[in-house]
């Protein structure tokens, strides 16, 4: 073990850990949830160390040798060379002021060992006074977010529209299939399955493009604010500095943002897209929701859709496959949403000049990105794509539904068709038998009347 020491006191940290004083202390505080912060987020921290030291060397606000020193223990860790160290709960202090910490820590005493030099020899190389030189927790957590959402939003985008296209390739695989349209559970009028394809597809492709928006609005930073926003301790051309070697050090767009005050405390840009991933997740639950219902039975529900058969559905009954795919995607949906609700909370928190709950806002948005981009995934490979129509079975329900004598209304008028209706449910016949007992039209005048192909519009059929 080895000593550190903070103005609240000694501590004894093991020798070989980077992390030190602070990272300690805190690990013993805070045991609450039992999970560590995703590993995108602590490489983005490191991103932010890297280019602060670049900054500082650039304005010449620091020795050359213990810059460089920092940048290359900063960028080790944005590479994740020393994910271990980063081991503190993800509900802890506000502001996420010992997540900072711990990377100053772990920087710091990396640097110091470039150096040649002993763990812990904070007077050469200080946590505080250097590697978070220009910077406070109230910048740098907000900042680590935007970066890590940013970085991991393509993982998510391409999952989704590769969904949507396996929805849009089932759509034109099925474009002449015509099955029985169901409205608060019960028949309804005919619609084909390229229509019902098309639909999700179109759903997935709005909830992207609200995303997409969503994360436009990240990529303004406050970066170089400080603690309150003002820029307390730094040099003029910090920011600017700050921003443009994060930009070329992460290869995306930002921004130093116009008001580094109001992205202190304002953290709609996260409200934003968290909700934005919310929606996305409904339209997964009710798609998955969907194709239950369509494969249920299949003998004795709807079983107009078969699923890939994925896993055996039962450890009692024999043979019995569940729709285990569209199950697992509802529940993730479902939990993707609490993290976004979540996230809304904790966006709420903001007060005066500061937003203290980033640790949860981060801990959730992150999860619920990640989550929802391995459920598109799952859904399209061992699902969607392997769907199959059961013609027969959806031919039957057509033929044998009763709702298709809509069609019929403009013609014999709602009520009179509605009677018609009510009898063949009644004597359990198809509507076309009482139709043509009643010689209220022609055979062939009836048939052209109740074509299928004729109800579902004049989009994807």
């Amino acid at each position: 073990m080895r000593t550190e020491h903070d103005f609240l006191g000694d501590v004894k940290v093991p020798d070989e850990a980077y992390w030190g004083v602070f990272t300690q202390r805190a690990g013993a505080n805070f045991r609450l949830s039992g999970l560590r912060a995703r590993p995108v987020f602590i490489h983005s921290l490191g991103r932010i160390k890297q280019s602060a030291a670049q900054a500082h060397l650039a304005l010449k606000e620091m020795e050359a040798d213990k810059a460089e020193a920092i940048e290359q223990a900063a960028r080790e860790v944005a590479e994740g060379k020393f994910d271990g160290q980063f081991w503190l709960d993800v509900i802890q202090a506000g502001a996420g002021t010992p997540f900072n910490m711990n990377c100053n820590e772990v920087v710091a005493n990396r640097a110091l060992e470039l150096l040649g030099r002993k763990r812990g020899d904070y007077d050469f190389i200080h946590p505080n006074n250097h590697v978070n030189k220009s910077q406070s927790s109230n910048d740098v957590i907000p900042t680590a977010i935007r970066i890590a959402l940013l970085l991991e939003h393509p993982q998510l985008a391409d999952a989704a529209k590769k969904l949507a296209g396996s929805a849009r390739r089932k759509a034109a695989e099925y474009s002449g299939v015509i099955h029985t349209g169901r409205t608060h559970l019960q028949d309804a009028v005919p619609i084909s399955l390229e229509q019902v394809f098309e639909a999700y597809a179109v759903s997935l492709e709005k909830d992207m493009a609200g995303l997409e928006a969503a994360a436009g609005g990240l990529g303004e930073l406050g970066i170089g604010g400080t603690a309150v926003g003002t820029g307390i301790n730094t040099h003029p051309e910090f920011r600017q500095k700050m921003v443009e070697a994060l930009a070329k050090n992460t290869g995306l767009e930002l921004t130093a943002g116009a008001s580094p005050v109001e992205l202190c405390s304002n953290m709609n840009a996260f409200l934003a897209y968290a909700q934005a991933l919310g929606r996305l997740a409904g339209t997964i639950y009710r798609i998955s929701n969907d194709l239950k219902l369509l494969s249920s039975g299949p003998r004795a529900g709807i079983g107009e859709l078969r699923l890939p058969e994925v896993e055996p559905g039962s450890s009692i009954m024999p043979g019995k496959i569940n729709p285990s795919i569209p199950e697992a995607a509802e529940m993730a949906a479902l939990q993707a949403q609490s993290h976004a609700y979540a996230v809304e909370a904790g966006c709420r928190a903001g007060q005066l000049q500061l937003n203290t709950h980033t640790p949860l806002i981060a801990h959730n948005i992150l999860s619920a990105q990640e989550l929802l981009a391995r459920t598109c995934a799952m859904m399209r490979e061992s699902c969607v794509d392997g769907i199959r129509a059961d013609e027969g079975r959806i031919r039957k329900h057509l033929m044998d539904g009763l709702m298709v004598a809509t069609a019929l209304a403009p013609k014999l008028g709602y009520a009179r068709v509605s009677e018609l209706i009510q009898e063949a449910d009644r004597r359990n016949v198809p509507i076309r038998q009482v139709i043509l007992e009643k010689k209220l039209m022609g055979k062939k005048e009836l048939e052209i009347a109740l074509d299928p192909a004729s109800m579902v519009g004049s989009g994807p059929k």
